[in-house]
């Protein structure tokens, strides 16, 4: 839905954790040249009053779901904690439109436009990960997974193989292939073995767990629409993975380099984590974001948000 005129929005408070809302509103009125609003919901009666000191209308759930043309924008308030999944299947529940709900952590995330945050909503984009970045980007974007990889980690070596030939990989049955420690040494998690491929399934508690989530995501995958992303500190891994037949691809790395995939960052920009992996992870969920996340998933571009 393309909005060309001031917004009509619609605040639905759904804790209490206000850090993002107040940026959030100013971030939309210098995109829409302000925005007209309508009011702010709750699941019970709130008062809320705007910067000159007038209480805003407070508009019930009920009636917003009854009529809901009335607004443009339902932007939730507070759900970072409670992740934007969530909220969606309670506003499914009540009949609210679901594809005009907004996160306000969203709209503060540099590189927010409305249009092309809607335009990667409908994209129904599936993310092919080396490790968790694909699925802690999808949440911090509060995007569905449609991947299976999500919770788990494979050597640099074994994403690229897999990658050589997915269709060939996912008609693998997993096979279980023992256990590994987690890096501190807290607690053991069970490795698969696909063909020749090692899936680490670190955030499973059992192997017949992650095997019923890897089945379930595969059928979600849109192969129509991929992006796939990894890390790597040598020019050979990079050379490697830049050489895949993917038209939507990242590989960051802590050394800059001319190739197309190659997202460079510099590592002495987080000087507190020892492993260029622990920047990556990071990234994800924009602590902080080195690029334009957006314009990363959509096109495949390099938009540059910090000087390195």
């Amino acid at each position: 839905m393309e909005i060309n005129n001031k917004p009509r929005v619609v605040i639905w408070f759904v804790s209490n954790d206000n850090r993002f809302i107040g940026n959030a509103k100013n971030i939309l009125e210098k995109q829409f040249n302000g925005v007209d609003l309508i009011g702010v919901t709750a699941n019970t009666k709130i008062t809320v009053k705007d910067e000159t000191g007038r209480e805003l209308p407070f508009l019930p759930l009920n009636e917003l779901s009854q009529n809901g043309g009335g607004y443009d924008i339902f932007l939730v308030a507070g759900g970072r904690p409670i992740g934007m999944s969530e909220i969606t299947k309670f506003a499914r529940a009540i009949k609210l439109d679901e594809n005009k709900l907004l996160a306000d952590w969203i709209v503060c995330i540099p590189g927010f436009e409305l249009k092309k945050y809607r335009q990667l909503q409908r994209s129904q984009l599936s993310i092919f990960s080396i490790n968790c970045f694909g699925g802690s980007l999808s949440h911090t974007l509060a995007l569905p997974f449609r991947s299976p990889f999500v919770n788990l980690y494979l050597s640099n070596k074994d994403f690229v193989k897999f990658l050589e030939n997915p269709h060939f990989y996912f008609g693998k049955e997993l096979v279980y292939h023992g256990q590994k420690m987690d890096s501190k040494k807290t607690y053991y998690f069970p490795v698969a073995a696909m063909d020749d491929v090692l899936l680490n399934m670190m955030h499973y508690k059992n192997f017949e767990d992650s095997v019923i989530n890897w089945e379930k995501r595969k059928t979600r995958i849109n192969w129509y629409n991929l992006f796939v992303v990894m890390w790597a500190t040598s020019q050979e891994e990079l050379e490697k993975f830049d050489s895949l037949p993917y038209g939507k691809k990242a590989c960051f790395v802590p050394f800059e380099s001319d190739l197309d995939s190659a997202f460079y960052v510099n590592p002495k920009i987080r000087s507190d984590l020892n492993r260029f992996v622990d920047i990556f992870n990071d990234s994800a969920n924009g602590n902080p974001f080195y690029y334009d996340p957006f314009d990363m998933l959509l096109y495949g571009k390099k938009t540059q948000i910090i000087e390195m």
